[in-house]
């Protein structure tokens, strides 16, 4: 699982860097029912679980 959660935040990354923020909001949505909270802060995005 935890490889998944780290693929899923690179992508999400790539997502946000191509300004494609729906496909991003979704990924989170996903990372969130692996128990994973995603907030994006100025110095990037901070990962807790849930």
């Amino acid at each position: 699982e935890a490889g998944e959660v780290e693929a899923l935040l690179e992508e999400r990354e790539r997502a946000r860097s191509a300004r494609d923020y729906a496909r991003a909001d979704a990924i989170r949505e996903k990372l969130h029912s692996l128990g994973v909270a995603v907030e994006d802060t100025p110095d990037g995005p901070r990962v807790a679980p849930l």
